[in-house]
């Protein structure tokens, strides 16, 4: 199972956000990734100023204590 995580900036700054998935988790990573792709379609709607720059597929049952989401 995937969580997908995107990270989202600010145009024309160094301003970021963390967005976690709430549909999910998927069961395949190939799944997690594409979710990914509709979220950053849908950022310059939902967050007009933003763009998505990376994501990242996580496996829930990962460690997340003391580390940095990106």
């Amino acid at each position: 199972m995937f969580e997908t995580w995107v990270l989202v900036c600010a145009i024309g700054s160094s301003l970021c956000h963390t967005l976690v998935d709430e549909y999910g988790p998927y069961k395949t990573k190939q799944q997690c990734v594409e979710r990914a792709y509709e979220i950053a379609v849908d950022v310059p709607d939902m967050l007009p100023g933003y763009i998505a720059t990376k994501y990242k597929c996580i496996e829930p049952s990962e460690d997340l204590k003391g580390k940095i989401k990106t």
